[in-house]
């Protein structure tokens, strides 16, 4: 069921972010980050690749089900406002997570035996959402499984978490800035400080809010001054 689920998350975010950004691209709304052209069969090998993530996170769920049985696993089945506070503090989780794990990916033996499998897209699709190196898309599938640690969050919430994952990746990588008027450390910016990340290989680790970068100089304006 979860290999079904996160196919029609990818499937219909890639598809539709990928008509909706052409449409708003002829409308002159967003503007590509860059025109450089895309290695031979670049889409195919991040299809390919995110597939595997696919595999990989469904594999995930089975340890999931089984620690829910097993009861050093928490969920709440309830449906009501408390939802709300629980989506806006996995939202948070999320950033926090992303960022230590891209940080953790960025050490010199991860990025050359793992993560350079996702850095390939030097100028990513809205097909590289998933492409990964399957020991990355471990470590972040892990995202969903601290929260249920410690507290019964609602089924609602958690199903959420995968949802805004994929929106967002799928933003972060369509090599177009959304908000070409805005200053760049507005977080809205994520799409083109994402881009930014993918053709200088390093800086801007966090996800949507640059808060982490600034705070621990790893933003890429402030890694370019230091050099």
């Amino acid at each position: 069921m979860l290999f079904i689920f996160f196919n029609i998350l990818y499937w219909f975010f890639s598809l539709a972010g990928r008509w909706l950004l052409h449409w708003l691209h002829e409308k002159e709304l967003v503007i590509p980050v860059d025109n450089h052209a895309l290695y031979p069969g670049q889409v195919r090998r991040e299809i390919q690749n995110s597939l595997l993530s696919i595999v990989v996170f469904s594999v995930q769920g089975i340890v999931i089900q089984l620690g829910l049985q097993q009861g050093w696993l928490f969920i709440s089945y309830e449906i009501n406002w408390y939802c709300i506070p629980q989506i806006i503090v996995l939202f948070f989780w999320n950033e926090i997570h992303f960022y230590l794990v891209h940080r953790l990916l960025h050490s010199p033996w991860l990025i050359r035996r793992v993560h350079f499998v996702h850095h390939i897209s030097t100028e990513p699709t809205v097909f590289a959402t998933f492409s990964f190196h399957w020991i990355e898309a471990f470590l972040l599938g892990t995202v969903i499984i601290f929260p249920l640690l410690v507290f019964p969050f609602q089924a609602i919430a958690i199903l959420s978490l995968p949802v805004m994952s994929i929106l967002l990746n799928t933003l972060g990588h369509c090599n177009y800035d959304l908000f070409p008027k805005l200053a760049p450390n507005v977080f809205l910016k994520f799409s083109n400080r994402h881009s930014m990340h993918h053709k200088k290989g390093k800086g801007n680790y966090g996800f949507m809010l640059p808060w982490f970068d600034s705070l621990l100089n790893t933003s890429l304006s402030k890694m370019n001054k230091h050099e």
